[in-house]
């Protein structure tokens, strides 16, 4: 670092923490003389004194106390000391892992987190052990991801299948059934299609849309998303139903264990979304990165996915509910 670089930083624009004259000061501190960490950092010591009088007006409070025999840390110096030498450790770990990480492969999956939940980090921590030298990225979310912004391996996302992906398949089916408490019928009548026009449709963020197709195969006509009550979960979504907040389009195992109970009824009949029209019925699918020409080819991914399937088949859960 030259004497004109450090006179240069000194006049860093106003707002914007002064890193370097941190540094200076560090050195200044440890070596308890601006000569000293002159010498240390080659430059001058007039040029270490502009420095640190910099960075004091800049965080208006004193570093130091200027003596004849050298410079002593004020109560507020040494405070900021030991913040200073936490951050460049903090930064001297944070090159470690990144060094240790480099030529290490990074897998990273996308996950629905309902799916996550119950179908994917049971068991997960054995299918990691198979490959000590990958380091696995799980994150949760209710949105498709952007596999390029993001860099996404492989993602199991809640849908249709409408995703413009070479590479997907349906794990598990969700078919689903339109059921409402027993409740909000004492309040409002539910006996054909129509009278859908006159209740709140309870739904998560990402099953407006299947709504919107059951609106429509009965030819209600009305908008969606006026009548919508997006959640932020189905374990919300079915809680609000058991409420007789409004009428749900719920999982069909989920909905017949509460119908079983008395707690949910189906008001307009004994059907589901596939029922009523195959393209309807939604589920689980599995996308891998358009990156991977053949997913065979890849050990890691081609593993991953096999072993995922066999944890579907022996999961109570949703075995059941295995695509075929």
């Amino acid at each position: 670092m030259t004497e004109k670089m450090m006179t240069q930083d000194s006049r860093s624009a106003s707002g914007r923490l002064p890193l370097r004259g941190l540094h200076v000061f560090a050195v200044a501190a440890r070596h308890g003389s601006f000569k000293k960490a002159a010498e240390a950092l080659c430059v001058t010591p007039q040029a270490v004194s502009l420095q640190v009088r910099s960075l004091e007006e800049s965080l208006q409070f004193s570093l130091f106390v200027r003596l004849p025999a050298g410079i002593q840390l004020t109560h507020e110096g040494g405070q900021l000391l030991d913040y200073v030498e936490r951050g460049v450790s903090l930064i001297e770990t944070g090159i470690a892992d990144i060094r240790a990480k480099q030529g290490r492969r990074q897998f990273n999956i996308r996950v629905s987190p309902w799916f996550a939940v119950h179908c994917l980090l049971p068991g997960f921590s054995e299918f990691e052990a198979r490959y000590p030298q990958v380091d696995f990225n799980v994150r949760t979310a209710l949105r498709f991801p952007d596999f390029s912004r993001e860099e996404t391996d492989v993602a199991i996302q809640w849908g249709f299948g409408q995703w413009p992906f070479r590479h997907k398949q349906l794990l598990i089916r969700d078919d689903k059934c339109l059921v409402c408490a027993p409740s909000l019928l004492k309040r409002k009548a539910l006996a054909e299609p129509q009278d859908l026009l006159h209740h709140r449709l309870l739904c998560t963020e990402l099953s407006v849309y299947l709504w919107k197709q059951v609106l429509e195969h009965f030819d209600v006509d009305t908008v969606a998303e006026r009548q919508a009550m997006p959640l932020d979960s189905q374990a919300s979504q079915i809680e609000a139903t058991l409420q007789g907040l409004g009428v749900a389009l719920m999982s069909e195992d989920v909905a017949r264990d509460h119908m079983a109970t008395g707690e949910l009824v189906q008001p307009l009949g004994d059907w589901t979304v596939s029922q009523l029209a195959p393209a309807l019925m939604p589920g689980y699918w599995l996308i891998a990165s358009d990156g991977l020409e053949d997913l065979q080819s890849d050990t890691l991914v081609a593993d991953f996915i096999r072993w995922q399937q066999q944890q579907l088949e022996t999961n109570p859960l949703v075995k059941h509910r295995i695509a075929g």
